[in-house]
């Protein structure tokens, strides 16, 4: 196996891994950072193995500055995952989540040269958006982010892995 297939297998493996877990064990949250909140103490530092194991094997195959800042985004968001009633983590955890969303999809567009997926990504979260206004959808937030992530790991293997 090359390098390249087990750093991706390594991202596929946390991405699924925890949340399906979360899943299984706690159900479909406001969204996955919330996740933090419904985990025990003694295993709420999982968000942030989640959020570090997914984006330093997608910094490392992207091989882009775009993809870096924004993997280095999502890794802030890890780090500062106890965000509610602390102004300063809920601002590096809110800043860390909108730059790693912008910057990956920029990188999917420049980089990757695939702006079918960025078209895809913003189809979706427009029908996401519209479909949770129609049944007063409680999850919005889990579903942007389970798109976001999804774009990250498709562009990655295509681009970069297969």
């Amino acid at each position: 196996m090359t390098t390249s297939v087990i750093l991706y297998s390594i991202m596929l493996a946390v991405f699924f891994g925890y949340i399906l877990f979360i899943v299984a064990k706690y159900g479909i949250q406001k969204s996955v950072s919330q996740s933090f909140y419904v985990l025990p103490k003694n295993i709420n530092f999982l968000f942030t193995l989640f959020c570090w194991g997914f984006v330093l094997p997608a910094m490392i195959l992207s091989e882009n500055g775009l993809m870096f800042f924004g993997g280095a985004g999502i890794g802030f968001v890890g780090a500062a995952a106890a965000y509610k009633g602390n102004k300063m983590a809920n601002s590096v955890h809110m800043i860390g989540a909108y730059v790693g969303i912008l910057l990956s999809q920029l990188s999917i567009f420049f980089n990757f040269n695939l702006p079918y997926v960025n078209i895809a990504f913003f189809s979706l979260i427009l029908l996401i958006f519209l479909i949770s206004r129609l049944i007063k959808m409680k999850t919005l937030i889990w579903w942007i982010e389970m798109v976001a992530f999804l774009a990250i790991v498709y562009a990655i293997g295509v681009a970069k892995v297969f």
